[in-house]
């Protein structure tokens, strides 16, 4: 109930000269011969030594090599062929980020062969006619980020391109695990903590322990995991009470008293969706928050209306209904009328990148004026039953979604929410029936993530086991797997990083003496939360587990858990807010600041190696988890967080003309990393990323200047362990996706784009004007 809701809220961790190439400029004039052949002499000297004008450009018979002439593209890409010579064949990441398969219509005979030559590299992308568009004429900004896709496949010169070439041997041996649509480093050590946790569980599966202790229910819920014949045996069976009533509502009335003796009985409501957690005007009190009908899809996917996400939605959805018992051809049309309800909610639902902004989000109603927002559902009927009516405020998280919602839920429109309802409960509880089920679900990642292979059984069983039980395992992890040196030498890298950031505030020369007050107030206010907590979560202490012998199963065993959390929850409705509790599980491999609290935590499980080792030259760990560090600080005073105070309170703390200064440097960033080439025809979004960008820019300066008061500081050792922790492969179907969705920029990105704000980098390895990765000091970005 509260967890989903918290990760819209919580920020988590995650050129003039040639490398300007990456950018897409209407407006740039189209590039002539010449041109393109300077670029080339810049660009390609690095991997041909020597290479001269000669050798990339041809003229006319008659020696006139017509430099003022637009360049057609076709000549263009023959002059790239050139000028890079022989390219690497493609494995690995750019195996799978590149275009392949094409065979454009239009190319001409004299420049097949170098065109062939591209096209097997992958870098080369045509129109939707199956044309290359040879005779039309290329930007030199169009130009330019064709040569970064060159530049990408060679990953050899770290001054064009830093990411790729710290990186190349491991993007170029990278895989995806099965039934995974991404592989990257932190992947790989959450893989490592899963590996610990598994065996922790694996140690107590088949023994015999007391009822009612850690170690009896941890092993008892691993057992039913696994148990997949009584599951199968079992079906649908643990859902037909609720999918029978809901079959039987006649009316609208009567399909909300289903719903709520559903949730009631589960917790799980498919219509009514709240949370209850800090009132973001008064942070130290628990509040009710409304968040609306939920979609499937992200809001792109139904707005674009993308034909190959729609297909794979409504055959899943079509697929689980006819599983649950529905002929085929009424389970299509239901999909399709799901489909179209859920698009009409997504067109009208907040961007991404607007769901953490207080002034979009915070939209308190009271129970008065929001059962009236709902003309034919009586929501203080609804607030009674899911014991969340102590409260005469309701806090509506989007209001256009939300009003739509009112809009559809009527007895008009009682058929296809009826059928919305049974999705809903078919997708949230289908991995815990039969086989049936998740055989879809793992279709539609195929079709729509990219996703490839499958888990094994042992390693489904684990992760259900460690998603239930990790109030207990977590506890098991922290004594095993994190010791009190690590604990206080982190304490001390926060400490540093909080002084250093301190001293840039003061520093500042945009931000006035009142408003820097303000800020470092709030600075050394935030609450820091390091590895575990000071005392456990008690709630599973009151759930009993029981295997399928014994009358349990993974349904019931699911939903006993998720019953007592969503009950724990819904008691804090009204009470002070205990800022001692944690919004994680201690073997996440992550970190986050919760402005709410103004508290930032770094679990246990990301405090291990590489991203943190108590063992590496300070360097290292500062260029890992010290730019972490700063970077969940930054969250604090990025264009989200700066809206709250030192108590989590939204409430401007800003004078008028400092907040103008710094939606004016926030607008300088979204133009920096706005436009930027993720995979070829996929650009990066500088709105949607903007909070994590400027976390990402005031993490890596906060970092580094502690770094630069060392002795002798190796910056070699800060640079590339930070590039280190950002490498990261995924399907290109699901690198599309994070681009309009994630709101933390592609990896490449947060690595390359960042570093070049700094001059350390300049100086640690003598990049100049020309090379890729120089920006002109002017065209640099700072904020914090």
């Amino acid at each position: 109930m509260k967890k989903k809701f918290l990760s819209l809220l919580m920020a988590i961790v995650m050129v003039l000269s040639v490398s300007v190439s990456v950018y897409a400029d209407e407006t740039s004039p189209p590039a002539t011969r010449g041109e393109i052949v300077k670029a080339l002499l810049m660009a390609a000297d690095a991997y041909q030594p020597g290479i001269n004008k000669e050798a990339v450009i041809k003229g006319s018979e008659n020696g006139d090599l017509r430099e003022n002439e637009p360049a057609k593209k076709v000549e263009a890409l023959v002059m790239l062929s050139r000028a890079f010579g022989e390219l690497p064949k493609p494995v690995g990441n750019d195996l799978r980020s590149g275009t392949f398969g094409v065979e454009f219509t239009d190319v001409p005979a004299w420049a097949k062969k170098d065109i062939d030559k591209l096209a097997k590299a992958g870098v080369l992308t045509g129109k939707s006619d199956g044309t290359l568009g040879a005779n039309d004429t290329i930007t030199i900004d169009e130009f330019r980020t064709i040569i970064s896709r060159i530049w990408t496949l060679k990953g050899s010169h770290l001054n064009d391109d830093f990411y790729e070439t710290i990186n190349k041997e491991w993007l170029n041996k990278s895989t995806i695990p099965p039934g995974e649509s991404s592989g990257g480093l932190a992947f790989e050590q959450q893989q490592q903590n899963e590996d610990k946790i598994g065996k922790i569980i694996k140690e107590l599966a088949g023994k015999h322990f007391a009822e009612g202790t850690k170690e009896q229910k941890i092993a008892d819920f691993y057992s039913a995991a696994l148990d997949t014949k009584n599951r199968n045996k079992q079906g649908i069976e643990p859902v037909q009470k609720y999918l029978k009533a809901i079959d039987g509502a006649k009316t609208l009335d009567e399909l909300v008293q289903a719903d709520l003796t559903q949730e009631k009985e589960i917790g799980l409501s498919s219509l009514f969706s709240f949370t209850i957690m800090n009132d973001a005007k008064n942070s130290s009190e628990n509040v009710l928050y409304y968040t609306g009908l939920a979609t499937s899809l992200d809001k792109n996917s139904f707005v674009t209306e993308d034909p190959t996400a729609k297909k794979a939605y409504i055959q899943y959805m079509t697929k689980i209904l006819v599983v649950s018992g529905e002929e085929e051809s009424a389970a299509k049309v239901n999909a399709e009328k799901i489909y179209d309800m859920e698009k009409s909610l997504a067109s009208v639902s907040l961007e991404p990148h607007e769901q953490g902004d207080v002034n979009k989000y915070y939209n308190p109603y009271t129970t008065e004026q929001f059962d009236r927002m709902f003309k034919a559902v009586d929501m203080k009927q609804v607030l009674t039953s899911m014991k969340v009516d102590s409260t005469n405020k309701v806090i509506v998280f989007d209001v256009k979604l939300a009003q739509k919602g009112a809009e559809l839920l009527t007895e008009t429109n009682l058929n296809v929410l009826k059928a919305y309802a049974k999705n809903r409960l078919l997708m949230a509880t289908g991995d815990l029936l039969s086989d049936e089920f998740g055989d879809a679900g793992k279709e539609f990642a195929k079709t729509v993530y990219g996703v490839t292979g499958e888990k094994t059984n042992q390693e489904i069983a684990v992760a259900m086991t460690t998603d239930a039980m990790g109030g207990y395992i977590e506890q098991m992890f922290a004594e095993k797997h994190f010791s009190p040196e690590a604990k206080k030498d982190v304490e001390q890298m926060v400490e540093q990083l909080i002084a250093a950031y301190e001293e840039r505030i003061n520093s500042l020369d945009w931000m006035s003496e009142t408003t820097k007050a303000k800020a470092i107030k709030k600075l050394n206010t935030m609450i820091v939360k390091i590895g575990y907590p000071d005392k456990w979560d008690t709630t599973l202490d009151q759930v009993a587990i029981k295997t399928y012998k014994e009358g349990g199963s993974l349904f019931s065993n699911t939903f006993a858990v998720y019953k007592a959390e969503i009950d724990d929850v819904k008691a804090k409705l009204g009470k002070p807010v205990d800022r001692t509790d944690w919004i994680t599980k201690v073997y996440t491999v992550n970190a986050f600041y919760f402005p709410l609290n103004n508290e930032i935590t770094f679990p246990a499980g990301i405090l291990q190696a590489p991203f943190y080792d108590i063992n590496a030259k300070p360097e290292e760990n500062y260029g890992a988890i010290g730019m972490v560090i700063g970077h969940e600080i930054s969250h604090a005073f990025d264009n989200n967080g700066s809206a709250y105070d030192e108590n989590g309170n939204a409430n401007n703390w800003w004078t008028e003309e400092d907040f103008k200064k710094f939606k004016e440097k926030n607008q300088e960033l979204i133009e920096f990393y706005h436009n930027i080439e993720i995979i070829p025809g996929v650009l990066s979004d500088g709105q949607l990323t903007l909070s994590e960008n400027v976390a990402d820019l005031g993490g890596m300066a906060a970092s580094l200047q502690v770094v630069s008061k060392m002795s002798n500081p190796d910056y070699k050792a800060y640079f590339e362990r930070n590039a280190d922790i950002w490498k990261f492969t995924t399907t290109k179907e699901f690198a599309a996706l994070l681009s309009k969705n994630d709101v933390h920029s592609a990896r490449k990105i947060r690595v390359n784009r960042t570093i070049v704000n700094f001059p350390q980098f300049y100086e640690t390895y003598g990049i100049k004007p020309g090379d890729g990765m120089y920006v002109a000091p002017e065209d640099r970005v700072s904020i914090w």
